[in-house]
C-alpha cells in the first residue's frame, strides 16, 4: 500500500465501504475537510479521489449540498438494487435532526474546535478524586447484579429519596424510577403517557425544538414566550387546554438557552394555574445543583399536592456528561407504568454507574464536587462576561446568569445567523444558533462551561472580528 498513491488509496477505501454496505446508497460521504483530516492530505488529493468514484458511477455531486453515494458495484451490475436506507428513513416513525443541529453534533468531538456551545462541565471541573473514591468504595460493595426490575437500584433510588428531600419534593422510593439520561425520562413520557395528537406547551425559545422527542411521537408543539421571569403564564391560560390532551413542558431553572429563572412566586401560580386547568405539567430540572450566586428556588413539584407535576433530573450536567444517570419523579402508578416501558426497552439503566452515583451521594462526595464547581462556575461565568463587555457590548446584549451554563445573547442589529455558523466554524469555533431553538431573532448560546479561559478568550474575539 506504501507505493499506491495516496489518491488510489482514498479511491479504494470509500469503494469498499460502499461495495461493503458500510456506506448505504442514498447517504452523503464526510466533506472534503473531513476526508483530508483522516487520511493526512490536502483537498486536492480528497478531490482527484472523488472525481474518479463519480466517473465510475458510484458518487454523485449536489450543489450545496454535498457528494452523494448513488450506486454501487453491486447494483450496477445486477437487476435488484439493494434497499434505499436513506430514503426509508425519510418515513421513520422519529425523525433526523436539523442539519445544523447534525453539524453541531458531529463537530462537538473535535478537539481542534473551540466549544463555544457545549452543554457539559469541561475537564477542569470533572470530579476525578470524588469518582475514584467512590468507585472504590462502590468496588467493594458490588453484588452479584442482572437486569433489574426496570425501576432502577433500590439503594440508589433510597439515596435519591434522602436527596429530593433536600429540595423540597418528598417522594418514596416507589415514586422514583431511574433512567439514562433527563431526555429518556421525557421520552418514556411521550410514549407511554401522553395521548397521541396532544398539545405540548412548550417555552419559547426552548432546548426541545432542537430534538424531535414529542414531535416524533405524534404530539403537536405549542410555544409560549417566555421573559426574565419565566413562562409567560398569562399566555398560556390563553391556549386552548383540552383536558387529557394537553400537557406543559417546563425548564424553570437556568432555563436551556436563555439561562432565566422562574421566580418563587411565579411556580407557585403556574401550579395553581394548571391545577385549575388540569394540566399535567412536566419539570425538567437538570441544572438545579449548579447554582452560582445563590441557591435556586424550590421546584415546582414541591407545590404539588395532587400527583400533577412529573419532575425530572440529572447527574448528567452536575458530574459527569456520560455517567447517562437520571430520575423521574411522579405518582406510584406513572412510575409503575413508565418502568414496565422501561424494561421492553433497555432493562434499565446500567447498574455500575448506579452504585457510583449511590456512593457519590451517600459519601457527601457529591456535595463536596458541587462546592468546587459552583466555585469555578462562577470564575468562568464572570470571566465570559467580562470578554463580552469588553468585545461585544457595542454589538449585542445578555443577562448575567444566576446558574446553570449558559449566556444568551442577543446582537443589537439583525445578523444572518445562517452564515455567522458556518463562518465561526471555518474559523475554529463552533457556537449554538438561536434558530435551532426556534427563536427568530439575531441570538446564541454560549457555554462558559466546557471551555478554558484561554479558549473562551480566543473565541470571543473571533467572534468579534466575524461581527464587525
Amino acid at each position: 500500500m506504501g507505493k499506491i498513491p495516496r489518491y488510489l488509496q482514498i479511491v479504494q477505501t470509500i469503494r469498499e465501504k460502499i461495495l461493503r454496505g458500510e456506506w448505504s446508497v442514498g447517504s452523503k460521504i464526510p466533506t472534503q475537510r473531513e476526508l483530508s483530516e483522516k487520511f493526512n492530505v490536502n483537498r486536492s488529493t480528497v478531490i482527484t479521489a472523488i472525481e474518479i468514484l463519480k466517473s465510475e458511477g458510484l458518487l454523485e455531486g449536489r450543489i450545496g449540498s454535498g457528494v452523494y453515494i448513488v450506486n454501487n458495484k453491486w447494483s450496477l451490475l445486477n437487476a435488484f438494487s439493494p434497499p434505499d436506507w436513506h430514503d426509508l428513513s425519510k418515513w421513520a416513525l422519529h425523525p433526523p435532526s436539523d442539519n445544523t443541529v447534525q453539524t453541531i453534533n458531529e463537530l462537538e468531538t473535535k478537539k481542534d474546535i473551540i466549544q463555544l456551545c457545549k452543554g457539559e462541565l469541561g475537564s477542569d471541573l470533572f470530579p476525578h478524586i470524588e469518582i475514584a473514591e467512590a468507585a472504590n468504595r462502590a468496588f467493594n460493595k458490588l453484588p452479584e447484579f442482572g437486569y433489574g426490575d426496570g425501576y432502577g437500584d433500590l439503594e440508589l433510588r433510597k439515596e435519591m429519596s434522602i436527596y429530593l428531600r433536600k429540595q423540597g419534593i418528598h417522594a418514596s422510593p416507589s415514586n422514583i424510577l431511574i433512567v439514562s439520561g433527563a431526555l429518556q425520562a421525557i421520552k418514556l413520557i411521550s410514549i407511554g403517557i401522553l395521548k397521541k395528537g396532544s398539545t405540548i406547551f412548550i417555552e419559547n425559545p426552548s432546548y426541545i425544538y432542537s430534538l424531535n422527542l414529542f414531535r416524533s411521537t405524534g404530539m403537536n408543539l405549542k410555544p409560549i414566550s417566555i421573559d426574565n421571569d419565566g413562562l409567560n403564564i398569562e399566555e398560556l391560560t390563553q391556549q386552548k387546554i383540552i383536558n387529557n390532551l394537553s400537557a406543559l413542558y417546563v425548564n424553570p431553572t437556568y432555563q436551556n438557552p436563555t439561562s432565566t429563572i422562574m421566580s418563587l412566586k411565579k411556580r407557585k401560580l403556574l401550579i395553581e394555574t394548571c391545577q385549575y386547568y388540569q394540566l399535567p405539567i412536566i419539570e425538567d430540572d437538570i441544572y438545579r445543583d449548579l447554582w452560582i450566586d445563590e441557591p435556586s428556588p424550590f421546584p415546582i413539584k414541591t407545590f404539588d399536592k395532587q400527583g400533577q407535576v412529573l419532575y425530572v433530573g440529572s447527574f448528567s450536567k452536575s458530574i459527569a456528561a456520560g455517567l447517562r444517570i437520571g430520575w423521574l419523579v411522579g405518582p406510584e402508578d406513572v412510575v409503575k407504568r413508565l418502568s414496565d416501558l422501561r424494561m421492553q426497552i433497555d432493562y434499565g439503566s446500567s447498574y455500575l454507574p448506579q452504585v457510583l452515583v449511590k456512593e457519590l451521594l451517600s459519601s457527601g462526595l457529591y456535595e463536596d464536587h458541587l462546592i468546587r464547581t459552583r466555585s469555578f462556575l462562577k470564575k468562568k461565568r464572570d470571566f465570559l462576561l467580562t470578554l463580552l463587555q469588553t468585545h461585544l457590548s457595542e454589538y449585542a446584549t445578555w443577562t448575567k446568569p444566576q446558574g446553570g451554563f449558559f449566556i444568551w445573547v442577543t446582537f443589537s442589529k439583525s445578523i444572518n445567523m445562517r452564515k455567522l455558523f458556518k463562518r465561526s466554524i471555518s474559523k475554529g469555533v463552533l457556537i449554538n444558533p438561536g434558530f435551532i431553538y426556534n427563536d427568530n431573532k439575531s441570538t446564541i448560546r454560549l457555554s462558559f462551561a466546557y471551555p478554558n479561559f484561554e479558549e473562551m478568550e480566543k473565541g470571543i474575539l473571533i467572534l468579534k472580528a466575524l461581527i464587525k
